[in-house]
């Protein structure tokens, strides 16, 4: 298998990125970070603060935080039923 490329983006002011800083940093999808720099080489537009009222799913999976609550809940209740 060959190397993977990783593309780097020059910004206006001269500093470099690439999408998955991008996307760790903002806290978004690297697709999202992808699309922002595929729009624009402004930091202040690349680098404005992500807003989930704009449409989109924030980094990570929300469902994955739910079960994870949910599992946590079960194990208090059987705890909680095992000391009565």
């Amino acid at each position: 298998m060959g190397k993977l490329r990783t593309v780097v983006y020059t910004l206006d002011d001269k500093s470099e990125i690439t999408v998955r800083e991008l996307a760790t940093q903002l806290g978004v999808t690297e697709s999202a970070a992808r699309n922002r720099l595929n729009r624009s080489r402004n930091p202040k537009l690349i680098f404005k603060p992500y807003n989930p009222r704009n449409g989109g799913k924030p980094r990570g999976s929300e469902k994955q935080k739910i079960i994870d609550a949910k599992l946590k809940e079960q194990e208090l209740m059987k705890l909680a039923l095992k000391t009565i």
